[in-house]
């Protein structure tokens, strides 16, 4: 079936429709990493005032939102092809190096609170586990390439996808059986549309997409990817 026809009886009929959910081994970040850069220099784009596109409360509050031109491109591409009454939110789109590390200290900080026990080693490891950890390089949303993205009405209330965005439990995995059918089929229903548009899914994150980074390389099998630093943050 094509994207463009599909309704929402057909998904919740047959969930796993054009294998969305299929199951994808995670690539460990040393594979990720080797993936060589090769800067095309695309500039970013403040889609703060794109009506079409919904933004979170944070998002919202912030006064630009940055992605790279053709990552704003894909997403409109995307919206397209969305069910009536389905809309993209966006949660998080580019962060600088400065508030990655601002992000980090943050919750380093909250974590060595609430566990005074814990060895050093032992909040870093789990710091990691909650935020990507700038000393160790940049991550994709540094680039512009990721998103992460969430579907809601038209009103903007956002539809069920088996946990909220950024939570921290095992049903966060895309293809996790841990959640209801329907929160399933509007899972499917995001990353059908995203992928279409070509973007690729982190397998961790449902929420989590990009294009153009190193993440979306090395999930495409390509050797080298065409989004690093942005300009004015190298």
């Amino acid at each position: 079936a094509d994207i463009e026809t599909l309704d929402l009886k057909t998904l919740t009929l047959n969930p796993l429709l054009g294998n969305a959910l299929r199951l994808r081994e995670t690539l460990p970040t040393s594979a990720i990493n080797k993936i060589e850069i090769k800067e095309n220099n695309e500039p970013l784009v403040d889609i703060k005032e794109d009506a079409a596109l919904f933004l979170s409360e944070s998002l919202q509050a912030q006064p630009n939102v940055y992605l790279r031109q053709s990552v704003y491109a894909r997403l409109k591409k995307a919206q397209t092809l969305l069910p009536e009454n389905y809309f993209l939110k966006i949660c998080s789109a580019f962060r600088s190096l400065k508030e990655q590390e601002y992000r980090w200290a943050q919750k380093l900080g909250q974590n060595r609170r609430e566990h005074p026990n814990m060895s050093a080693p032992e909040l870093e490891h789990l710091t990691k586990s909650q935020v990507a950890d700038p000393r160790t390089g940049f991550g994709g949303h540094q680039t512009g390439g990721a998103v992460d993205v969430t579907l809601c009405r038209s009103d903007g209330t956002e539809y069920d996808m088996g946990t909220g965005y950024s939570a921290l439990s095992p049903e966060i995995k895309t293809s996790s059986k841990k959640i209801l059918l329907t929160q399933r089929k509007n899972r499917e229903i995001l990353k059908m549309c995203m992928e279409k548009a070509g973007f690729i899914n982190y397998p961790n994150e449902w929420w989590h997409y990009c294009y153009g980074d190193r993440m979306w390389a090395a999930y495409s099998k390509r050797k080298t990817c065409f989004y690093g630093l942005p300009e004015k943050e190298r």
